[in-house]
């Protein structure tokens, strides 16, 4: 049949309509630097994209996609030490300033390290009874997620560490991990196997030349009832320079419908920007009834240049409804926005991230912005439409004892044909945090595991001594935030991040731990469209004084001062890496570590052996939905095989991948 060559009347507003949205999106005040200007105590917002090379970068729709089953490939012998693409997953670890390492790792930071040399500033934590979770008790559902042979076999090549995507809504559970992903129903039954990510972004790959993808997003929208994916996409070494956030968007509630996928190209968004761009590291999603919100840690891909924190704010009412140029505010905080340390001396001004003057000015840049997402309805509708999001403040590897309460207002704007928006941010003082060092021999700052088992690939590779290697920690950045608002109080922001601590064992001898530290913070003050003031509802610390925790994640029911729920990976002297879900409330701190899912043995990964990077996820995932609590993190699933079995079946059984074998847990609470 052919296709009818008129618009009915109502097609035609729509498409009239798209356009309009369209000129106003493209040709709006564009320049973040030009039409971000201070307002009062804070900053003003204009609508679009346009970086520092002038370019007008709109996020733009480049086609449609849809998960599909894809037959897995049949396991590989042994014939490499390293995997194919390893420079490749290590390219875009990149340093930020003040930090030791790649992501944080250990590195050669001697002033980070001086500025530790007193342990009066280190957090004092009790050590929390490590218990076997109940069954109906502390969890309702737990099940093994992907794992590196679904990465391995489904997606083409290995990747690692696990960063890991989780979003629950109308029925189903959505899980990505690096460039493969699952369905499942809500009690974990699978809906889809593993299936690879590139295959779904084949529009965008092909629109951008953008090789590799990494660092899932997901969330599941009430307000649109739309299910909304994002993934970083960058080019060296090997393919196209840059880089680009990829963002899907379905049509309908069902997570395996068509999705309409947007670019939003970010290669030049920051101040320094070589000839092969940048890269936009770890995008970080955040959502309000309004708008998807987009952090990103911006580096330069061909220097050790860090421009801080960019910020995109996207129309979510438009990606739902398949427009082709949404509304989109981009805003480089890295470089309009001081820090508080920044100098206020006209002869000495604030220069931003790249400060020419070196370290320590340098290291005074934002990093790691990370916007809330709120569960059901819990929406903050006052000021404009607010969203609100937490930060770390400890520039130096050190500590500190602030977190940065961000507020975005007027974000019902973003709809409009000239969006105008407020930013700021209000220093609340909160239990102390740090970099995370551990007293674990030889490696600190990484976390420990015990001091046996199967390690087939460093048996091969290393030698038969071969000792297990620690497990990274990686810094104190904030990890995933919640937003949640109650009908009479103002919102409450819950959020978590990798610390250390010191913790006394039974006769009273301090150890240095990897642990985590957990804030509840709301805003207590605006003055106009800006927050000035916030408080802590609650905090506290998990800490095990012969064991290490880490990367945190917190799902929140529908009281936003009660009923929520920690995930993390528990690892140590006595624990194989495993899933730990602590309850938490504003009115009970968390009083024992329950391991869900069991670590079945040590990580036995090519990063640590041929690299000396211990990767591990760089996130754990958690979600609400008012009812249940959905909770994602990473542990080894299964035990590796021996020597003589692995040269022959080096996926021990399809249990495993030939280079890594770590693995995801899924856990479900009831509230």
């Amino acid at each position: 049949m052919k296709r009818r060559k008129f618009a009915t009347a109502g097609a035609l507003v729509a498409a009239l309509l798209v356009a309009a949205l369209a000129a106003a999106s493209v040709n709006a005040a564009t320049s973040a630097q030009k039409s971000a200007k201070t307002a009062g105590k804070g900053w003003e917002l204009k609508a679009g994209h346009k970086n520092d090379k002038g370019q007008n970068l709109p996020a733009k729709k480049v086609g449609v996609g849809q998960f599909k089953p894809t037959q897995g490939s049949a396991p590989k012998f042994i014939n490499s030490p390293t995997p194919k693409n390893a420079k490749a997953i290590l390219s875009h670890d990149k340093r930020i300033p003040g930090k030791l390492g790649a992501k944080g790792s250990i590195g050669s930071n001697g002033a980070a390290t001086q500025a530790r040399s007193s342990a009066a500033f280190i957090p004092q934590a009790a050590s929390l009874p490590v218990t076997h979770a109940v069954a109906g008790t502390d969890f309702s559902a737990r099940a093994k997620g992907l794992n590196a042979f679904d990465q391995g076999s489904v997606g083409g090549y290995i990747d690692t560490p696990p960063d890991q995507a989780l979003a629950e809504g109308n029925g189903f559970v959505f899980e990505a991990v690096n460039n493969v992903f699952a369905i499942y129903n809500t009690s974990f039954g699978h809906i889809t196997n593993a299936e690879p990510m590139e295959q779904f972004w084949a529009p965008a790959i092909l629109a951008t030349g953008f090789c590799s993808v990494s660092d899932p997003k997901a969330n599941y929208d009430n307000v649109t009832r739309k299910w909304y994916v994002t993934e970083v996409a960058y080019g060296p070494p090997g393919c196209a320079p840059g880089s680009a956030v990829f963002i899907a968007v379905s049509t309908t509630s069902d997570p395996l419908s068509i999705y309409n996928i947007y670019v939003l190209d970010t290669s030049f968004d920051g101040s320094v920007c070589g000839p092969d761009g940048c890269i936009a590291d770890q995008p970080l999603m955040g959502m309000n009834r309004n708008a998807l919100i987009i952090s990103t840690n911006s580096f330069d891909w061909d220097s050790p240049a860090f421009n801080g924190a960019q910020l995109y704010v996207i129309d979510s009412t438009a990606l739902a409804a398949g427009f082709i140029f949404p509304n989109i505010v981009y805003f480089d905080i890295g470089a309009n926005v001081p820090t508080p340390e920044q100098p206020t001396d006209p002869l000495n001004p604030w220069i931003g991230c790249n400060d020419p003057r070196g370290y320590p000015f340098n290291a005074l840049c934002w990093y790691s912005v990370q916007w809330g997402t709120s569960p059901n309805f819990s929406q903050v509708t006052e000021h404009g439409g607010t969203a609100f999001a937490l930060s770390a403040l400890d520039w130096f590897g050190s500590t500190d004892n602030r977190i940065a309460l961000w507020g975005l207002t007027n974000t019902n704007s973003i709809s409009s044909f000239f969006p105008d928006m407020f930013i700021n941010y209000a220093v609340v003082g909160t239990e102390s945090y740090g970099f995370p060092f551990t007293d674990t021999p030889f490696f600190s700052p990484y976390a420990e595991q015990p001091s046996s088992g199967n390690q087939p690939l460093c048996d091969i590779f290393v030698g038969p001594f071969c000792e297990p290697g620690p497990i990274a920690n990686n810094d104190d950045r904030m990890n995933e935030v919640k937003t949640v608002k109650p009908s009479t109080t103002a919102a409450h922001n819950w959020g978590g991040l990798n610390t250390d601590a010191l913790v006394a064992d039974p006769i009273g001898k301090l150890h240095r731990r990897s642990a985590i530290a957990y804030f509840d913070i709301s805003a207590t003050g605006f003055v106009g469209p800006f927050v000035v003031s916030g408080k802590v509802n609650s905090q506290g610390y998990i800490a095990n004084w012969n064991n290490d925790v880490i990367f945190p994640a917190i799902a929140v029911g529908p009281a936003a001062d009660e009923n929520a729920a920690i995930v993390y990976t528990l690892t140590g002297n006595t624990h194989f890496p495993s899933v730990a879900v602590s309850a938490v409330s504003d009115f009970h701190k968390v009083s024992s570590i329950p391991v869900v899912l069991a670590g079945a043995d040590i990580l036995d990964d090519f990063a640590w052996y041929f690299f000396g990077n211990p990767r591990w996820g760089d996130y754990s995932a958690a979600v609400g939905d008012g009812h249940s609590l959905y909770l994602a993190s990473e542990y080894i699933q299964y035990p590796s095989c021996d020597t003589n079995v692995f040269i022959f079946d080096p996926t021990c059984g399809g249990t495993r991948d030939e280079f890594t074998n770590w693995g995801t847990g899924l856990v479900r609470v009831n509230v």
